[in-house]
């Protein structure tokens, strides 16, 4: 199964990684990757099914807590993925490019 590797910063607060995981349940989740620092940000790296990558990277976007969503392609070998935008600021406002 083709997937991608989906790279959320975000900012921690109560409930955060429980609304992540609620964002992200009606979609095909191969992996979850949850870490906090001490300069209050937190990064959550997503694999989900290549099928799945677009939709889960739009709905991340709309998360209160997010500062940015970033995609990479999770097989060493595949420079680009199709059709799923290069990355989404929703604390500044931007749209997903």
């Amino acid at each position: 199964m083709e997937h991608a590797r989906l790279t959320v910063t975000l900012q921690p607060g109560h409930g955060t990684l429980a609304r992540l995981a609620a964002t992200l349940n009606n979609h095909h989740v191969l992996d979850l990757t949850y870490t906090t620092a001490p300069a209050n940000t937190a990064t959550a790296v997503v694999s989900v099914a290549q099928s799945d990558a677009l939709r889960a990277q739009h709905k991340l976007c709309r998360l209160v807590d997010v500062i940015e969503v970033t995609p990479t392609s999770a097989s060493p070998d595949t420079a680009e993925m199709a059709g799923v935008p290069r990355t989404c600021h929703p604390a500044a406002g931007a749209p997903c490019l």
